[in-house]
């Protein structure tokens, strides 16, 4: 099924850092948002685990509330998109 990540604070994506079908490891910067405080503090989405990337739900510039949902994380074993 995978894991999702999901925003710890309400902000604008600035910039994704990954793609699908990268493999990342835990705590590996994944988005880079800018957070909704006067200071406009920009901030870093870390992966929860170790995994791949299997599907980004949002676009820079787009907004995400807390908790909202940001990108699916699969396992880094999983050969969905392995062919033969």
């Amino acid at each position: 099924m995978g894991t999702t990540v999901r925003a710890e604070y309400p902000g604008y994506v600035m910039d994704i850092l990954v793609r699908p079908g990268d493999s990342v490891e835990e705590e590996e910067a994944l988005i880079l948002m800018e957070s909704t405080d006067q200071d406009h503090t920009p901030f870093y989405v870390n992966a929860p685990e170790a995994g791949k990337i299997k599907e980004i739900l949002l676009e820079e510039g787009d907004f995400a509330d807390e908790d909202d949902e940001l990108m699916v994380l699969g396992d880094v074993d999983s050969d969905d998109d392995h062919h033969g």
